[in-house]
């Protein structure tokens, strides 16, 4: 009986998303949209950053 429960309890807590494939399938997909967000954000920012550039090299001629 104490094998029993321990087998089911080891079970228990073996289960979780990076267990399954389509569990590691969706934290990689997570990771990956985190990613794409920063990168995104990121991109903004450069382009900010560009159009000020542009804003003071059109001011200067």
């Amino acid at each position: 009986m104490k094998q029993l429960l321990f087998i089911i309890s080891l079970s228990l807590i073996a289960c979780n998303n990076a267990s399954s494939p389509e569990g590691r399938s969706k934290i990689r997909d997570q990771k990956m949209q985190e990613e794409i967000d920063y990168l995104k954000d990121q991109n903004r920012a450069i382009l900010d950053s560009i159009s000020v550039i542009n804003e003071k090299l059109i001011r200067l001629k």
